[in-house]
């Protein structure tokens, strides 16, 4: 029993430089969430997909007028699967893009130490430790995005004004297939 409460008391105070302890609090995630913030969670995680193909789609085919196509089908004009039809279908030329760019900065994240906040007065970036885990470990990071950020433009601006591997307008001429939700090359 004594041990027990020697690791729960490890685990879950910190000792303060007079003696006393002070309660750390509980780890992970809030307990105590109103239902305004769940449902507003829940709304987001399962319609933000289709929010940003609502806004690509209405671009793509309604000059941004974001109403239109809500008032097309209100009218009977169309029909869902007419605006689904008409959005340009996933490419294999976009998900190459995707690929060669996440795999990019996964190499940048996994293998590239951060030496940014060795020059940049006020930036935390090397191996920073993270939250205490429920075990009471502490797990140490790698924090390097602001140089993975920096590499990947000065990469992109080299390549724009120097190396020519691919167009700087990559992304924009992909743009619809890059955000398309559907997968016709499975079909």
């Amino acid at each position: 029993m004594g041990e027990r409460r020697r690791a729960n008391a490890s685990r879950g105070d910190k000792k303060v430089a007079d003696g006393e302890k002070q309660h750390v609090g509980q780890w992970g995630r809030a307990w105590e969430v109103d239902y305004f913030s769940l449902a507003s969670v829940i709304f987001l995680l399962a319609f933000a997909p289709l929010i940003v193909y609502y806004f690509v789609m209405s671009c793509d085919q309604y000059q941004c007028a974001l109403t239109a196509p809500v008032l097309d089908l209100y009218s009977g004009k169309a029909q869902l699967s007419d605006i689904w039809d008409k959005t340009p279908a996933l490419t294999w030329t976009a998900v190459k893009i995707y690929l060669a760019w996440v795999s990019f900065q996964v190499f940048l994240y996994m293998f590239l130490p951060d030496i940014l906040h060795k020059f940049v007065p006020g930036y935390e970036g090397g191996v920073q430790e993270g939250a205490r885990t429920p075990a009471g470990l502490i797990n140490k990071y790698q924090v390097n995005g602001l140089q993975a950020w920096t590499i990947t433009h000065l990469l992109w601006f080299a390549n724009a004004y120097h190396f020519h591997w691919f167009s700087p307008t990559i992304v924009i001429d992909n743009w619809i297939p890059l955000h398309k939700g559907r997968t016709p090359l499975l079909e």
